[in-house]
């Protein structure tokens, strides 16, 4: 059920498409947001290949994969919630068409809900979905998380289902006008959709039904309530205990310290184990790693409610008694009338018996918390944060005669009236230093490739560390954004590289070899030079005439990029030149 040895999902291969579909659309959330996290996931995407690889050497696949997502896909994420790289791609320029930050309502409330919405279609126009329900952001980030993934497909008959999730879709609506037609699909279809429950589970629903409830369904029936939450507030503690009459509570050790024995004298309290290390983080640098699971568990007589999804037991999440809740959340409900879904079974799992205590997690001990909470410094922080991230923040990247851009910045006016003991810094992502916040901030001397919509917001206090937010800016650049062909002339600078991409456009699943530039189903080993030569004497022709029966608009893409090229002494061998000037007679452009 939740054996953490056996009872896994693989992320990147819940992306991937169906064996005989492609995916249609597809709509992620996520409070926090990795760009080298995301970078990764386009080739499990476009091309059903394992997310993995090194970002910085397989950039043509990536090209081409993020090429591919282009209103198909949109990752909905908290303003200002963008981790800063550990290192620059070239690529990150091109995630931007893919995200649409969310602000939230007030300073002491987030956009928090975790889940990816997959639709995929055959060339039958058979339509399947797949929703992936998480507790953990699209980050690299280590933590124990809870995750579902159901199969779905759209049936004749109409069900309440996925309601909360279609309330949810439609409020994100106004963030997506480049995915309206995605959009519009989901909510069409998916009142529609029937999931496939996992094992042990009879019934599913999606919460909150309408945005600003509550993400659980309680009642008050529970004979035992299990809460398993990383961040926990006591007034939402009590607003769950109302649910039941045993209390189990399973959090980390530091929050339960903090809540302290006293809040917590009716829950039984158990805290992640803190010598639950992977063996060889024993051995390096080993990255922190925490529980930040969320599970509400009601147990009903011989049914079993679980709650999953992204909401912690805090008052911003779940409200309290007479307090609505403040967050944007999503959860899944599942039922099951199976005793291996129980309260006591799953606490067996996690937590042993007396004799055989699995490890996971143990009895919890309180500990004095040691009181470093500033609440007035807090509450002004997040007042300026938020200030900072609803502002109508606006770059303009002006071309200049020698071919280099200056990047400008007008600062919106509400944030130059504010005044305090802090100083603001603004700096674009890749190249520039850090300004002071003034009313027009200038960075000069960008090649196209550096513009980016990615903004660095650093809050200086006089008394306590700096704060760092990462804000995605309306961007207009002179002439048109022009970046996605500027970086595939940088990256496609060989013979060897354009055949490379034309190969990886025909047989996406091929491996790349980045020391030659070449793919092959074999990998490295084969002579750069005789690849190129022998691939016009038939391998080629013949991929290009199955395109242009099959996927046309795969030769468009070829077609664009030698256009493109064209101007490019000794980059498109004459071979190729003389090939593609047969094709481009044939009738494939009417038909893509």
């Amino acid at each position: 059920m939740l054996n953490p040895h056996a009872d896994r999902l693989d992320y990147g291969d819940k992306l991937k498409a169906p064996e005989g579909f492609t995916l249609s659309h597809a709509i992620a959330t996520t409070y926090t947001l990795d760009l080298e996290t995301l970078l990764c996931l386009p080739l499990a995407l476009s091309f059903n290949c394992p997310p993995e690889g090194d970002l910085q050497t397989d950039k043509l696949a990536l090209l081409e994969a993020i090429s591919q997502l282009k209103g198909k896909v949109k990752v909905f994420f908290q303003q200002g919630c963008i981790k800063l790289p550990r290192h620059f791609n070239l690529l990150f320029s091109l995630l931007e068409p893919l995200l649409a930050p969310q602000v939230p309502g007030d300073a002491f409330s987030s956009f928090h809900p975790k889940f990816w919405l997959l639709r995929f279609t055959s060339p039958t126009k058979a339509v399947r979905y797949r929703l992936l329900v998480q507790s953990r952001n699209l980050t690299f980030d280590r933590s124990w998380d809870l995750a579902v993934a159901l199969e779905g497909e759209p049936t004749s008959a109409r069900s309440e289902d996925n309601d909360g999730l279609v309330a949810l879709l439609k409020a994100l609506a106004a963030g997506a006008e480049d995915l309206r037609a995605g959009l519009e699909l989901f909510v069409k279809e998916l009142p529609r959709v029937a999931w496939d429950k996992p094992a042990g589970f009879n019934a599913l629903k999606t919460l909150p039904e309408k945005p600003g409830k509550l993400p659980l369904s309680l009642g008050t029936a529970a004979s035992t309530v299990m809460v398993m939450s990383p961040f926990l507030h006591h007034e939402a503690l009590d607003l769950v205990k109302q649910a039941g009459a045993r209390h189990w509570l399973f959090s980390r050790a530091e929050e339960l310290d903090r809540i302290g024995e006293c809040q917590l004298q009716d829950w039984e309290c158990f805290a992640l184990n803190p010598c639950l290390i992977e063996g060889e983080d024993e051995l390096t640098a080993a990255r922190p790693q925490n529980l930040h699971a969320k599970l509400v568990l009601l147990q009903e007589g011989a049914v079993s409610h679980w709650h999953i999804g992204s909401a912690n037991v805090t008052k911003a999440a779940l409200g309290a008694v007479g307090a609505a809740p403040r967050n944007t959340e999503f959860m899944l409900r599942l039922s099951s009338k199976s005793g291996q879904q129980s309260v006591d079974q799953l606490r067996t799992e996690l937590v042993g018996r007396e004799q055989e205590p699995t490890g996971i997690f143990i009895p919890h001990r309180f500990s004095p918390a040691s009181i470093t909470d500033d609440h007035q410094t807090e509450a002004w922080m997040r007042r300026l944060q938020h200030n900072l991230i609803q502002a109508d923040w606006y770059l303009q990247a002006r071309a200049e005669a020698n071919g280099t851009y200056t990047c400008v910045i007008e600062c919106p006016p509400p944030l130059l009236e504010q005044h305090g003991d802090w100083v603001i810094e603004v700096q674009p992502l890749v190249r520039g230093k850090p300004l002071s916040l003034a009313s027009r901030m200038v960075w000069e001397d960008l090649n196209l490739t550096q513009v980016s919509a990615f903004v660095i917001l650093r809050v200086i206090p006089v008394s306590s560390p700096p704060v760092e937010l990462m804000i995605k800016v309306r961007l207009e650049i002179d002439g048109g954004d022009t970046r996605e062909q500027k970086i595939t002339t940088t990256l496609i600078d060989s013979p060897h590289k354009l055949l490379a991409y034309i190969q990886m456009l025909l047989h996406p699943g091929h491996a790349y070899t980045a020391d030659t530039g070449m793919t092959r189903e074999g990998g490295p080993g084969a002579d750069a030079d005789a690849d190129f030569s022998q691939m016009f004497g038939g391998p080629l022709h013949e991929a290009l005439l199955r395109c242009a029966a099959r996927q046309p608009e795969k030769l468009q893409r070829i077609d664009a990029i030698l256009t493109r090229l064209s101007d490019t002494e000794h980059l498109v061998p004459s071979e190729l030149s003389v090939l593609w000037a047969q094709y481009q007679q044939l009738a494939w452009k009417k038909k893509a």
